[in-house]
């Protein structure tokens, strides 16, 4: 994958406090771009901490190690060991250090003191974070419908995260139409990644990624 455009349009036109959506269907193998690519990037550039929805980061991280050897499983052990994780709901973590388990609610209220809590544990890390990534967050609003939706949109607009930049990987599969359109209007900028390439949905700009 040619990942120039990408990169420089990621670390060119992103600033703290951005909220940066990446869309992708089910069967697109999601973690050869964030296990593969994106998250070596971010991790060679700051402190990022991943918020795991129901170990969905765990399901991905264990695909991409049992594709690859050599050199690039070494570099992936490495890059963990940088990692910390907030884990939401059940699941594994086999990657990282976790700082922090929250049980999943779908009420407002609810979400809001889980979502206090965690921003304020990061704010308060000896090294605070510099991105903020999410895996699973379309299955926690599946499974929480609008309240779930609601009491994000809620959170996020009463303590917008300012201090660092979230990255948010999510299944357009498993949302509805009106969820996603949610999501959207919120985001900065929002990339849809497909076997046909990345394209940016958002900003109306867009570039093909090349093979690989």
């Amino acid at each position: 994958m040619d990942t120039t455009d990408f990169e420089t349009y990621l670390f060119g036109k992103v600033q703290k406090g951005d909220i940066v959506m990446v869309e992708y269907p089910s069967v697109y193998p999601v973690e050869e771009f964030s296990w593969g690519l994106l998250i070596p990037m971010l991790v060679d550039r700051g402190v990022v901490v991943i918020g795991d929805f129901f170990g969905v980061g765990d399901l991905m991280f264990r695909n991409y190690i049992r594709r690859i050897s050599g050199r690039e499983y070494s570099k992936i052990i490495e890059i963990i060991k940088k990692i910390k994780i907030v884990k939401v709901g059940p699941g594994s973590a086999s990657y990282g250090e976790v700082i922090e388990e929250v049980v999943p609610v779908y009420d407002s209220h609810g979400f809001f003191k889980n979502y206090h809590m965690v921003v304020n544990r990061m704010a308060n890390c000896p090294a605070k974070p510099d991105y903020v990534l999410t895996f699973g967050l379309a299955q926690y609003i599946r499974f929480g419908g609008d309240e779930a939706m609601k009491a994000i949109l809620t959170s996020i607009s009463t303590i917008p995260m300012e201090d660092w930049i979230g990255i948010h990987f999510v299944n357009v599969d498993i949302l509805s139409p009106e969820h996603l359109a949610m999501l959207e209007e919120v985001s900065s900028i929002v990339f849809y990644i497909s076997k046909e390439g990345l394209i940016i949905k958002k900003e109306g700009e867009a570039f093909a990624t090349g093979g690989g």
